[in-house]
This record gives C-alpha cells, sequence and structure tokens, in this order.
C-alpha cells in the first residue's frame, strides 16, 4: 500500500508539473477547432498540396517528378514532401481529403502549442509567460489563416517540427546532453523535409540564441545538430539533388522576398518601409504590441537577450508577418509573468498607498491587454468563410468533363480561392502563384495575379486583356463570378462562348 500511495502521489506530482500546460490546450481548443466543425469546407486554400497528396498516394508512395498545372505549367517535385505523405496515408486508410484538410491543420496547431509553451518556459523561466504566449498565439489571427486554415496540413505540421526542434536546441546549448542533442538534429531534420520558410525562421532563431548566450563549447553542438538534420533529411535531399540538381533549392530558398532586404538596404527609407511592413502584424494589434515592446524592453534589462534578438533577426526575414507575431507573443508573456508577480505586494501593509494603486492598475491593465488581444483575434477568426463550395466542386466537375483537357484558363477571382483551381478543374492557369518559387518566376506571377485582381475590382475585362497581352499569355478558358459587368463586357468581345452559367460562377470558351 505505500508503494502504490507514493506512486499515486509521484504521478499526481507529475500532472501537476504540466496543469498550465493542459489549462493552456483547454483554453484554445475551442478557438482552433470552432471552424473545422462549422463548415462542411476547409478555410484558405490547399489545392496544391491535395494534388501533390494525391499523386504520391496514386503512386504507392513513390516520389512523383513534376506536380502538374502549378508554377504555371507544372513544375518539378522538389517541394519538401513529409507533410504529403502523411496526407496521402490518411487518403490510402479511407479518410476523405475534405474531411482531412478541415480537421487535421487544427489538430496539427493544437499540438504544436505544446513546444510553443516549453520553449517559452525555457526563454522566460515562467509558466505564466508560457499560458499566455499559447493563448495569444491561438488567438492570433495571422496564426490562425497560417496553420488552421487548410494549408496548415502543412504549415501546422512544420511549426510543431520547429518549435519542437528549437526547444530541444535550446536546451542543447544549455546543458548538453545527447538525448536533447539528437532530438534537436531529429525534429529539425524533418523540417527541412516540409517547408523551408520555417527552417529560414529556425536557423535565425538559433543563431540569435547561440550569439546572445555566447559560449565556445555552444558551437560545436550547433554545428552538430545542422549536421544531424541533415542526415536525417539526406534521403529525400538526395534524391532531389539527383533528379533536379541544385539550382531549384536555390532558386526557391531565394523567394519568398527572402533576400530583398539585401536589395533594399542600398536605400534608407525603402529599408525602412520593409521593416515596418514586418513589424505590421505586430504593431497592428495595438493590445499585443502593448504587452510585447514592454516584455523586449524589459528581457534587455534583465540581460537576457536570445528573444530580443531572435525579433531582430527575424525582421530580416522576406515574410516574416507570422513569425514576426510567433516571437511577439512570448516577449509579452515575459512581459505578463514580470507583472504578474508583483501581485504579492499589493497587500504589503508597509507599501506606500500610491505604490499599491499603481501595481494594482498596472496588473489590471495588463490581464485587459491580454483579454483584449485575445477578443479581438477571436472576433476576426469568426469571420472567415471558406473560398469554395459545392457550387466550385459542380462547375470544376463540368471543365474537367466538357472542355478540351490541354486547353489553359484564365480565373477572375480571389487569390485564395484561385489556389485550388489548377487542382480541382485539372487544368493549367495562365498565372499561378503556387509552385512559382520552384521556377524563379515568384515575384513575376505575385505581381500579375495582384494586377488581375486590381482589374476585377475595377470592373474592366479591357484591363485583364491588356494584363494578358503584358505577361504573353492567351487563356483558352475563362472562369469567373456570375456577375452582370463581366458578362456584358465578354459578350461584347464577340470572342468568347459562354459554356456554363450557375449562381456562383460563369464559364467561356475562346472562339477560333
Amino acid at each position: 500500500m505505500p508503494n502504490k500511495m507514493t506512486t499515486l502521489i509521484s504521478r499526481l506530482a507529475h500532472l501537476q508539473n504540466h496543469a498550465t500546460l493542459l489549462i493552456g490546450l483547454l483554453l484554445t481548443a475551442p478557438v482552433i477547432f470552432f471552424q473545422a466543425f462549422r463548415f462542411s469546407f476547409p478555410l484558405g486554400y490547399a489545392g496544391m498540396f491535395a494534388l501533390m497528396a494525391e499523386q504520391i498516394e496514386q503512386a504507392n508512395f513513390a516520389l512523383p517528378m513534376t506536380i502538374p498545372h502549378y508554377g504555371p505549367g507544372g513544375i518539378a517535385f522538389v517541394y519538401p514532401p513529409f507533410a504529403m505523405y502523411v496526407f496521402a496515408l490518411a487518403i490510402k486508410l479511407g479518410i476523405p481529403s475534405w474531411t482531412y484538410l478541415r480537421l487535421v491543420p487544427a489538430v496539427f496547431m493544437l499540438l504544436a502549442l505544446i513546444p510553443l509553451y516549453y520553449l517559452a518556459l525555457e526563454l522566460t523561466g515562467s509558466k505564466a509567460a508560457a499560458l499566455v504566449s499559447m493563448v495569444l498565439l491561438a488567438t492570433a489571427p495571422a496564426a490562425f489563416y497560417t496553420h488552421v486554415w487548410s494549408a496548415g496540413v502543412v504549415r501546422a505540421l512544420a511549426l510543431g517540427f520547429c518549435l519542437t526542434g528549437l526547444l530541444f536546441y535550446i536546451r542543447t546549448l544549455k546543458r548538453f546532453s545527447w538525448r536533447n542533442f539528437l532530438l534537436a538534429g531529429f525534429f529539425l531534420g524533418l523540417l527541412f523535409t516540409t517547408h523551408w520558410l520555417y527552417i529560414v525562421f529556425a536557423a535565425l532563431a538559433g543563431l540569435a540564441f547561440l550569439i546572445a548566450d555566447w559560449k565556445p563549447a555552444h558551437l560545436p553542438a550547433a554545428l552538430g545538430i545542422l549536421i544531424t538534420a541533415l542526415l536525417v533529411a539526406a534521403p529525400w535531399l538526395g534524391l532531389i539533388l539527383h533528379r533536379h540538381g541544385l539550382s531549384s533549392i536555390l532558386i526557391a530558398s531565394s523567394s519568398h522576398g527572402n533576400t530583398a532586404f539585401l536589395v533594399k538596404l542600398q536605400d534608407v527609407n525603402t529599408f525602412l518601409q520593409f521593416i515596418g511592413g514586418n513589424l505590421k502584424y505586430v504593431t497592428d494589434n495595438w493590445f499585443l504590441a502593448a504587452l510585447a515592446f514592454p516584455g523586449l524592453i524589459l528581457l534587455i534589462a534583465q540581460r537576457k537577450f536570445q528573444l530580443p534578438l531572435a525579433f531582430v533577426f527575424v525582421l530580416f526575414m522576406g515574410e516574416a508577418f507570422f513569425y514576426t507575431v510567433l516571437l511577439a507573443v512570448i516577449l509579452a508573456g515575459a512581459f505578463c509573468a514580470y507583472v504578474f508577480r508583483q501581485i504579492p505586494k499589493t497587500t504589503e501593509n508597509k507599501l506606500p498607498i500610491f505604490s499599491k494603486l499603481s501595481l494594482i492598475v498596472l496588473v489590471v491593465l495588463t490581464a485587459s491587454a491580454v483579454l483584449f488581444s485575445a477578443t479581438s483575434g477571436v472576433l476576426k477568426i469568426i469571420q472567415y468563410q471558406p473560398e469554395i463550395d459545392t457550387y466550385s466542386l459542380q462547375m470544376a466537375k463540368f471543365i474537367r468533363d466538357q472542355t478540351n483537357p490541354e486547353a489553359t484558363y484564365l480565373y477572375i477571382g480571389k487569390i485564395n480561392e484561385a489556389e485550388w483551381f489548377p487542382y480541382l478543374l485539372d487544368r493549367t492557369p495562365v498565372f499561378a502563384l503556387w509552385g512559382s518559387e520552384w521556377k524563379g518566376n515568384y515575384d513575376q506571377q505575385s505581381e500579375a495575379l495582384v494586377a488581375l485582381r486590381e482589374c476585377q475590382l475595377k470592373k474592366d475585362w479591357a484591363c485583364m486583356e491588356a494584363l494578358q497581352q503584358r505577361e504573353k499569355v492567351a487563356a483558352d478558358l475563362l472562369v469567373g463570378p456570375n456577375q452582370r459587368w463581366l458578362a456584358i463586357q465578354i459578350k461584347d468581345t464577340h470572342a468568347w462562348k459562354l459554356l456554363y452559367t450557375d449562381d456562383r460562377y460563369l464559364v467561356w470558351e475562346k472562339l477560333e
């Protein structure tokens, strides 16, 4: 009996150590899963990921050579495939793709909050800071639409690998053990095979942690983790290098603005705009900014430079909107923990009344900022709607069944919605941002899609024709919204034949 009692006490103590994490998961799960059960279609876009997963499943898990349609015109299958293999396995097991795309990003995101909690705990030494970090990240719209939307089948999994790898990396630097060393290398290696933009973030954060707590003995450990990660990813890296060469990897690594700051350094105003753009997703949320920037100053004053230096480094990333938020929530957590530790002082009789009132006001304002930041984020999150619906699938089926498989098309609509259609239509678009980073035309395709959207907002078909001429493309099919202005302007050209109409879409075919 004493042994059983001792075991029970030990288990309860162990559970108590993780009680704050469990509270964080219970608080954040409803936010993360709400939209997944609210709609029958997934939020956001993941057409290319779904196509890749289906290709892998149909090839019995052999890695395909190419991805059709995207790019546009098809691209080499050099995209990190780990998440798509997990997706393909789910398809093989009979899980419908639409169910997977709705639910699994939320599962991956919730799981990613676990290493976030422990990483924040390592960096701040406070469970309260870790809990606040979880709540603020889960309710940040930038985190939600990056990871809980359907593209989260890749991005949320990458986030989990990234945070777990960084957690064991920083533990290795603090107190070396082979377990931490190997786990850091293993998870960062999986990250190599999942999403490379998170590798850029992990590299910058890892470098900041190394510099901020510099010891000569840390360098071999950091390099060893990098080598281990490359060895974990080596089977896939070796295959794509053999198939497609180094150039495709180098081209992709320079996309998404990752080298933009090198050019913008030449002009001070342009460079400051670049940095300001990366800060925008923090500063736009006044409540988060009111917590994060004092947290930044606090940690610098405490000579804890890991997070502040990582935050500065990430400002130089091309697409840093989410990564600045990720670090900002931990900075905010650090400040909240510091403030909440002052609460006992508010009851001290020896403390002057003015000091007591000041502390009480500070605590109330801090707690209110957390509450308002989370609430404002949730209010934005619940407004998100799926990009596609039953009409989208019906229209796509018509095009697959009734048009030439070699036909190209121009889709006139929202950019996020457009991402689905190379997959759904099984046709090649004349413009396609997605996958273009592997062909070296990411910026060109991005600018073309933005220009096309501007033409649509101006309700100007002639503008769209001029854009196609400028880009030297000619679509065989037009797919657009069922809107009167568009139908009239295209009919007046006498160059297109209407093939399909429903309550949402119109489809035209180019006359010979």
